[in-house]
This record gives structure tokens, sequence and C-alpha cells, in this order.
């Protein structure tokens, strides 16, 4: 069966939010286990986290399970936050406009990676045009997709469990 896959931009699927914008350096910092929020980054290692740092009593944390891209930097990096979290400078946030399994999250930030050879840094930046990436309509998400992260999980905990004899 060939099946087409339909293109949708991103903003039909995501409310797509400029992040809080905060400098890391005038934070103030505080490990997770003592209420620390993740602070992320436009790293596209670890997650996009830089650090842990202390609730800020005006401004709410964003909630788990969002994802964050970075504008800059490591160019469309895509993280789906396990914690509540800040963002520094050129992150945006996406909010699901309907509910989404975490593998669905995941597979959008690979779709949203995909289209990093469109940016460079010092030149076209995702910053005006991030809304308005394409990627597959939730109707032509593969239904591979689903269940995957539980497939994943269990072959390396397979993997480390033959490694470990």
């Amino acid at each position: 069966m060939n099946m087409k896959t339909e293109l949708t931009e991103l903003n039909i699927l995501f409310r797509v939010q400029h992040g809080n914008k905060f400098d890391y350096n005038k934070m103030e910092l505080c490990n997770l286990k003592d209420g620390g929020i993740l602070f992320i980054g436009r790293s596209g290692e670890n997650n996009g986290i830089v650090g842990f740092v202390e609730k800020d009593d005006n401004i709410e944390p964003y909630d788990a399970g969002l994802i964050t891209v970075a504008l800059g930097g490591s160019t469309l990096s895509s993280f789906v936050q396990p914690y509540p979290f800040y963002t520094a400078q050129n992150i945006d946030v996406l909010v699901p406009i309907v509910e989404m399994s975490l593998d669905i999250k995941l597979y959008y930030c690979i779709c949203i990676m995909q289209n990093r050879f469109r940016y460079s840094t010092f030149g076209r930046e995702a910053n005006r045009t991030l809304k308005n990436i394409l990627v597959p309509k939730l109707e032509s998400v593969p239904q591979w997709v689903n269940g995957i992260t539980k497939i994943a999980a269990e072959e390396l905990r397979q993997n480390l469990l033959e490694w470990s004899i």
C-alpha cells in the first residue's frame, strides 16, 4: 500500500510560543531534588538542558511534556521536556493543540529537526518561520510510531541483560 504523506504547517498542530528569554548566568542555581526547574538552552545535547535554576515566584515554568525548539545555536534541536522548565533566548515552546502521546511528540521532534538544512547560524534563523515548517498531518503519522518508546525501552533492557551475563 503506497500512502502519500500529507503535510501541514507546524502551527496547525501546535501553538508556537516564544520562551522565557532568561539569561542562565543571571539565575540562581538549584538542583532538581531541591525543587530546581530545568533551564533549556540552544544546545543539541542533553535534551537542551543547561542546568537547574530556582523557581521564579513571578513566572510559572512551562509544563513538562511540551516541546522546546532551538531557533539558533543548534538550530531546530527539538526535545520533549520531562520536567517543568524555563528557557533561554531563541527557544520556542510547542504546545500541542490536541492531546498527543509521547511517541507522537518525539516523532514531530524528528520531523522538525529534519528541516535544519534550511537554516544557518548568522544566516537564516528559524525565529520567524518555525510556525510555517511543513510536517506530516496528525493523520499521516505512521502507525509504527505508536508504542515505539516502549519497544525501544524493552530492546534496551534486553540488550543490557544479555550484556551483563
